[in-house]
């Protein structure tokens, strides 16, 4: 739908002073925002265009929600939820000099990672990320461009609007399908067969992650939506080695192990991958996994 900016005079929302647009949505803008004590936070709001529909609203206000019941260091906290009638907003921590691993991938000299940075970012993302699986929710939604992260390298997981929980009581026993939602670069092969959400699948979306800040591109290229969606359930991945001589033997492994096809055959969970993770480089010219955090 058409975006929307902050018109000339509307520099109030709520009890918060319109700053600037940070980026510009197909469905809701966000903004950096500051309160009547001068205290940055950062707005999401939804365009008035998708606030007349139910079903955009209470997906919105889902996501908020769950923003505000997460609390942990890597995930972005949601402050407030505002209900309003025309367009309903939530104020989130203001994380200053972010940009997200998209940028970081796509255009590395104007969004630079320090180096050996980018083992602590895949750190603090996976244990977010396992932080939500230990409290019964799937992300379903794990990709470079919900990650953000600043130039001293902490990282943030975002965009709650996808997640679930697995699914329980009548809807297992009655086969419920999950809705194929997400992007389909990163789609798991049972996100694709819309099997019950599971923690299995961000582990796949997360190693396809690891891959593509690793090498610079996504394991799987297709001409078409239902080609890729093919080569997520069938093709081997040639391994990161392949595309960057630098990275290490033990990390192209430990990849590889989370995109396999059969979810027995992946890594278990993300705790074992912070397991495993701990005690290797990504580049061969890396320093001590542990020095990056200095």
């Amino acid at each position: 739908m058409a975006g929307e900016t902050k018109k000339i005079g509307e520099e109030w929302i709520g009890d918060f002073r319109f700053l600037k647009t940070i980026h510009q949505g197909q469905h809701t803008t966000l903004m950096e925002v500051q309160d009547r004590s001068g205290r940055k936070f950062a707005m999401k709001q939804l365009l008035s265009s998708d606030a007349v529909e139910p079903a955009e609203r209470k997906a919105f206000e889902f996501e908020a929600k769950l923003g505000m019941e997460l609390r942990h260091p890597n995930l972005i906290k949601v402050f407030e939820y505002v209900k309003d009638k025309e367009q309903p907003y939530f104020v989130m921590e203001y994380f200053p000099s972010w940009y997200n691993l998209r940028l970081a991938i796509t255009k590395p000299d104007t969004y630079p990672i320090v180096k050996g940075k980018h083992h602590w970012i895949l750190e603090q993302s996976a244990t977010a990320l396992a932080f939500m699986h230990d409290k019964g929710w799937i992300h379903r939604d794990v990709k470079p461009e919900n990650i953000i992260v600043n130039r001293t390298g902490e990282a943030r997981v975002i965009d709650y609007g996808l997640s679930m929980k697995p699914f329980s009581g009548f809807q297992k026993l009655l086969g419920a399908k999950a809705p194929r939602q997400g992007t389909l670069s990163y789609l798991s092969p049972e996100q694709i067969r819309c099997e019950s959400p599971a923690l299995s699948a961000d582990v796949y979306s997360f190693g396809i992650t690891c891959y593509e800040l690793a090498c610079g591109r996504q394991p799987f290229r297709a001409n078409s939506p239902t080609e890729l969606l093919n080569k997520h359930m069938h093709d081997i991945p040639s391994p990161p080695t392949v595309h960057n001589k630098n990275i290490t033997q033990e990390f192209s492994d430990l990849v590889i192990k989370m995109l396999k096809k059969k979810v027995a055959e992946r890594l278990a969970d993300l705790h074992e991958f912070r397991s495993r993770f701990s005690r290797i480089r990504i580049f061969k010219d890396d320093p001590d996994p542990q020095a990056d955090r200095m």
